[in-house]
């Protein structure tokens, strides 16, 4: 299963996201969007405009991480992709 993780390096929803999926033997491909101006400037644009975002805009946060599967779908919730996954886990976020 191929999945992507947009997200930080420094964002610890993230990073514990990405860590429990390498540790169940998943490999995500992780884009650290502020590694880069233009993956930042693709994400904001996302968000800005993408209706998974509609309870993040103006909040404060900036809604890392967010999960693209293979056919393209997209999601931000982490506990329910863990559960899908089988993976006993359940991230907090602050």
């Amino acid at each position: 299963m191929n999945i992507k993780v947009y997200g930080s390096n420094v964002c610890p929803a993230t990073m514990r996201f990405v860590s429990l999926l390498t540790e169940n033997g998943i490999m995500p491909q992780f884009i650290n969007v502020t590694g880069s101006i233009n993956l930042l400037k693709e994400f904001i644009t996302f968000r800005d405009t993408s209706p998974l975002y509609d309870g993040v805009r103006g909040s404060g946060a900036i809604g890392f991480p967010l999960i693209e599967f293979e056919d393209g779908t997209r999601t931000r919730d982490v506990n329910q992709v863990l559960l899908t996954l089988g993976i006993q886990a359940k991230i907090e976020y602050r």
